[in-house]
């Protein structure tokens, strides 16, 4: 039986530092070699995530989410996402897949926090619902 699964993720961050988030990817175990997300490298972006969803983002007081490019992406080469939201802020980058019940999947993402501050004061959620 098919159904539907969503994955998200959560950006929250304080002074001034940014997550940069790549590589995304979901597979089922059955049939590795296929990609289950759309533009899950962010490289179909120009200046939003194409083929992803944001939510929330007018409670960041600064920088939401954007694709971007350069040496804080997994490839300098290539796009990627960049999230600035400022707590108490937060926003959401997400997008829907299709799922067989009983099936295994693996997710995998490449994460970086960059910039100077504390970082306990810096949040970052991953969930599929």
């Amino acid at each position: 039986m098919t159904t539907s699964a969503i994955i998200m993720f959560g950006f929250q961050n304080e002074n001034n530092r940014e997550y940069y988030l790549d590589t995304v990817s979901v597979v089922d175990n059955s049939a590795s070699t296929i990609q289950l997300l759309n533009n899950p490298n962010f490289e179909n972006s120009t200046t939003t995530a194409t083929s992803w969803v944001q939510w929330c983002t007018s409670t960041c007081s600064s920088v939401s989410g954007q694709i971007t490019s350069g040496t804080n992406c997994y490839l300098p080469t290539g796009n990627c996402f960049m999230d600035g939201c400022d707590a108490p802020g937060i926003d959401f980058l997400g997008q829907s897949f299709s799922t067989l019940i009983g099936h295994n999947y693996t997710v995998s993402f490449w994460l970086k926090l960059s910039n100077g501050g504390f970082p306990n004061a810096n949040r970052f959620y991953a969930d599929i619902v």
